[in-house]
């Protein structure tokens, strides 16, 4: 259930998130059996997917052309604009531009 929501979303849920979802179970609860989601052995690959994933979104985000103070939209609806070379451009070759 957590993978999906973080599928959904594109990051590790916040506790805000995990709170008005009805198929996760309140964040208190979660955190008491896992612990901190940074620290958590468990939810290690989990972390570093999404993490890497909304490191992706803001760095594209602060590329954009747009005027980030005007632009009131949610990263996710600008990646569905994209053309599928665009997206493989910015998404997939990420890592060896950047680093």
């Amino acid at each position: 259930m957590l993978w999906k929501k973080a599928e959904k979303v594109e990051k590790i849920p916040t506790a805000r998130e995990f709170n008005n979802d009805p198929f996760l179970p309140n964040f208190k609860v979660f955190n008491d059996c896992f612990g901190d989601f940074r620290k958590s052995t468990r939810l290690k690959n989990l972390v570093a997917v999404f993490t890497e994933l909304n490191k992706k979104n803001n760095c594209f985000c602060i590329d954009c052309p747009e005027d980030e103070n005007k632009c009131k939209k949610n990263v996710l609806d600008c990646k569905l604009e994209l053309s599928d070379y665009e997206y493989w451009l910015y998404f997939v070759l990420f890592d060896k531009i950047i680093c």
